[in-house]
């Protein structure tokens, strides 16, 4: 009984340490909103989309996978230091994000209002 005991703790405390993807707000005004996303190693966000223009810069870049609720996986490498902009996506579409890689991903995004 111990031993199950222990073994439901260790497994619990893991749990809990587990990292999730953060977003920290960065600013937002009338114009734009801008935040930063940290994606630590074998995380993945909740199924989404996004209906406005943005600009990515890579903080720390690295492989972003993008997977649709068919899916259908497109892997999108950020170079460290380099900026990106992305279009608002298709009407109807999702995605989530994974980074099944062994670094954390971070990217400041700032979308257009």
């Amino acid at each position: 009984m111990i031993r199950v005991v222990l073994v439901t703790a260790v497994l619990l405390a893991q749990a809990a340490a587990k990292p999730e993807m953060q977003r920290i707000p960065q600013f937002d005004n009338d114009r734009a909103t801008s935040w930063r996303s940290v994606i630590p190693p074998h995380t993945e966000s909740t199924m989404h989309r996004h209906d406005r223009y943005r600009t990515l810069v890579a903080i720390v870049g690295g492989d972003l996978k993008t997977i649709s609720p068919a899916g259908e996986v497109t892997v999108t490498h950020y170079e460290t230091g380099k900026a990106y902009w992305q279009a608002p996506m298709p009407p109807g579409t999702t995605h989530k994000d994974v980074n099944d890689t062994e670094k954390t991903i971070e990217l400041v995004v700032v979308e257009l209002k």
